[in-house]
């Protein structure tokens, strides 16, 4: 695996500080999961406005005010204020309408983990917006699936041991849920999912050690329940940050269930729903001309089109952008075949995420297109293609003999200002020097 290592973090927070002394903590905080901070005074162009008002008087029209200043400066940037738990609920009911309001003490890994999950939904959302653009403008539209979502009553699932929180829950969703299931442990809950499409599911308070932390892990996982939106309630705010260490990626506070989670879970839901079109959209084959319904890989065609548009993008916002080239051999030549080509691109679409996008450059040539992606993240996708091709037992169409393929990968970061053609060009001519593995097939 060949890849370039120079260090870009993964997005820009401009930070408002009520207190200098927060800032140490953001930093670190921040750091640690590879995203920079600094004052909005600092000239970045910022991917999310964080504003802390903990410890201090908190009014809307000071938040407005703040909100307002932030805006001017990063137009597109979403906004996250850090309030104190017990912060009056009108206040909060006030700063929602500016941005996503996280309550937070000292501990901040829930904090990290939710503007993670903000600047992954507005990926997805701004790839979508660019690839209609680049649709339309080849009249291929209307042979891809219509981004819409459904107005079926919200179901929601509410899991968890029976008290106070529970009751409180049931209360608040009951305005907004079509169906609301109440389950009260993780076997309940799995079977639940099974038989049954929910919007949201929402975890109450649990153990240390409860089962129930280990099942919202395996969620992440599964390929049907991967993007569910799920709510998970902490009794303490001391709990927040602890609950996202073990995979939760949305809060609430068991004393502010009655007030926000009906409005929470209705966001979540209506959220999730428009997610799962955007994906379906992303991930559709069809397209003549644009991808090959057999591979899943965009065409060249597409490619031009559509990549100097998100490289026009990504000089707009000053926003990373990285490639990721993989080649393909075999010692006998039989990764030339068109059976493999195409279960290769498949394998690699199925690695890659909803907005990166997968074209052929040549027969055994592929590249990965990534915004908002530094290049060390760029260098994770191209050891995951890397380390599924080469790992998958391909066969010979006419004796049926299982084979392996060799993968060279090259990830690198756009420079700005760079066209596409330029782009490919520049990674191909640092490929040609890598030395490909030799492998003999399995017997």
């Amino acid at each position: 695996m060949n890849s370039d290592t120079i260090f870009s973090p993964r997005a820009q927070i401009a930070c408002v500080l009520g207190e200098a002394s927060a800032l140490e903590a953001l930093t670190t905080a921040f750091h640690r999961a590879g995203f920079a901070i600094a004052k909005p005074d600092a000239g970045i162009s910022a991917d999310i406005g964080l504003i802390d008002l903990r410890n201090q008087a908190v009014s809307p029209r000071k938040a407005k005010t703040i909100a307002g200043a932030l805006r001017r400066k990063s137009p597109e940037s979403p906004l996250v204020f850090l309030v104190d738990p017990s912060l009056d609920a009108a206040v909060r009911s006030a700063l929602r309408r500016f941005g996503e309001v996280i309550p937070a003490h000292d501990q901040l890994d829930h904090v990290v983990v939710r503007c993670r999950e903000i600047l992954r939904l507005r990926n997805i959302a701004e790839e979508t917006g660019e690839r209609l653009k680049s649709l339309a403008t080849l009249n291929r539209l209307v042979e891809f699936p219509v981004i819409t979502t459904t107005n079926a009553q919200t179901r929601i699932l509410i899991a968890g041991a029976p008290g106070p929180a529970a009751i409180a829950a049931v209360n608040a969703v009951g305005a907004i849920a079509g169906d609301a299931t109440c389950v009260l442990n993780a076997g309940q809950a799995m079977r639940a999912l099974e038989h049954d499409d929910f919007d949201c599911a929402i975890f109450l308070p649990t153990a240390e050690n409860d089962p129930m932390l280990a099942f919202i892990r395996t969620l992440r996982r599964h390929p049907k329940h991967a993007h569910l939106a799920i709510i998970q309630i902490a009794e303490h705010p001391a709990d927040l940050a602890n609950y996202a260490r073990k995979g939760a990626r949305d809060f609430a506070l068991a004393q502010q269930i009655s007030v926000e989670l009906a409005s929470k879970a209705q966001l979540a839901s209506r959220r999730a729903r428009l997610m799962r079109s955007m994906r379906r959209f992303l991930n559709s084959c069809k397209g003549e001309g644009i991808r090959d319904a057999s591979s899943g890989a965009f065409t060249s065609l597409f490619l031009t089109e559509h990549a100097n548009r998100v490289c026009a993008r990504a000089d707009q916002t000053g926003r990373a952008l990285s490639l990721t080239l993989a080649s393909l051999s075999d010692p006998h030549g039989q990764a030339s075949t068109t059976q493999t080509l195409n279960h290769a691109a498949r394998l690699i679409n199925r690695v890659t995420r909803a907005e990166d996008m997968v074209a052929r450059i040549s027969r055994k040539k592929f590249i990965i297109l990534s915004p908002a992606t530094n290049v060390e993240d760029a260098t994770k996708i191209g050891l995951r293609i890397s380390g599924v091709l080469s790992n998958t037992a391909f066969r010979n169409e006419r004796t049926q003999k299982p084979y392996a393929i060799d993968v060279v990968t090259k990830s690198y970061s756009r420079t700005r200002g760079m066209c596409i053609e330029e782009c490919v060009a520049a990674g191909l001519k640092a490929m040609d020097g890598a030395a490909t593995p030799r492998r003999r097939s399995p017997r």
